[in-house]
């Protein structure tokens, strides 16, 4: 399927490992012209050298994504390699787990950075060029708890992720009715349990705080999934990048999962 996207520029904040990187790599191969922006350089060479050797064009921004001033420093990378960003999306890591009674105030307001000012920003670097050639596509890897909180009887509460990832929804949701008349989509990706070193970490060290065998709580969880598995940075990235496509061009102001069926909500 041509998606309609070759030529275009895309910024991919978080693009250096796990669904950001399955992003920018599928992006690469429907012809764009990429800007990896994350924390670590050893993990964006590796992805620029990757989209290179099969014949795309990259570039890699080494710089802490949650300075919001540093976004100012992504998109000049992006015009001075290719030119200002038609596509953006970001996929950046979630907040820290653990129970209302475990955290702070100080907690909530760090997560809200993480989850919504962050977005907000990368957002503000991106839509000028995206208005004025009244075209764009951004997109946001969020989180399946917009949909259905995460439950404490899973052995793990998300009580920052319950609360801020709704709000990150309600700013995407709010920019797509904003953008549309300029030919802007904005949506939401939320994410389930994607097989990505974040998710193999986190599970080793819930494992051992529960005294059992890695691959015993893996499998408990997984008998919550009706599909049986986790899911690949893969699957969650053609869905991402689908959403970018000129084909998704009625598409905004949506959260789609991408979760094997775990979330049982109607809505």
């Amino acid at each position: 399927m041509d998606l309609g996207i070759a030529g275009k520029v895309a910024v991919v904040a978080g693009g250096s490992k796990g669904i950001g990187r399955a992003a920018a790599l599928e992006l690469a191969r429907n012809g764009c012209k990429l800007v990896i922006a994350a924390r670590t350089q050893k993990n964006i060479d590796e992805v620029v050298d990757v989209i290179r050797a099969e014949g795309g064009q990259a570039v890699g921004v080494a710089t802490d994504l949650l300075q919001l001033d540093n976004y100012a420093k992504v998109l000049r990378a992006a015009e001075q390699a290719f030119g200002a960003p038609d596509i953006a999306i970001q996929s950046i890591d979630g907040p820290k787990s653990g129970s209302f009674h475990d955290l702070t105030e100080v907690d909530f307001a760090e997560a809200f950075h993480l989850s919504v000012l962050t977005f907000s920003r990368f957002v503000r670097s991106v839509i000028p060029h995206m208005k004025q050639q009244r075209w764009g596509r951004i997109v946001l890897i969020g989180s399946g708890a917009v949909k259905q909180p995460v439950r404490s009887t899973l052995n793990f509460s998300y009580a920052l992720t319950n609360t801020v990832r709704i709000a990150a929804v309600g700013l995407q949701k709010t920019l797509a009715s904003e953008l549309a008349p300029f030919g802007v989509t904005v949506n939401t990706v939320a994410t389930g349990v994607i097989d990505t070193e974040q998710r193999a970490g986190f599970f080793k060290d819930r494992a051992a705080d529960l005294g059992m065998s890695e691959e015993a709580w893996s499998q408990a969880f997984l008998s919550v999934i009706p599909m049986g598995r986790y899911g690949k940075p893969e699957e969650e990235a053609s869905l991402a990048v689908y959403l970018c496509s000129q084909r998704a061009g009625y598409t905004t102001g949506e959260t789609i999962l991408c979760d094997g069926g775990f979330v049982q909500s109607m809505f």
